[in-house]
């Protein structure tokens, strides 16, 4: 209010800010610095995403943006124990 920063209970906002990953699709979420890119190389990189086919013997990424475990997620790819535990044996 009037330009304060000011601290409520969450029943009385009406709007919320969203993220910026939530205005774009996975694959260009998925893109590293996507907020640093050209406009161009953006849509270009996310097409390559879209794509892109499974390597046979994959490698952990350098850089990351943290939608990755998501879309994985998403895709039913990640196996997730349905209690908390330790592998014993596979």
């Amino acid at each position: 209010r009037g330009g304060e920063v000011d601290y409520v209970p969450g029943d009385d906002v009406d709007y919320m800010d969203v993220s910026p990953r939530q205005m774009v699709s996975v694959a260009t979420a998925m893109i590293p610095f996507l907020e640093h890119d050209d406009a161009n190389r953006a849509l270009m990189g996310a097409n390559m995403m879209r794509q892109a086919v499974p390597l046979i013997k994959s490698e952990s990424p350098l850089v990351g943006t943290g939608m990755e475990y998501r879309s994985a997620a998403d895709a039913g790819d990640v196996v997730k124990a349905e209690k908390p535990g330790v592998v014993q044996e596979v």
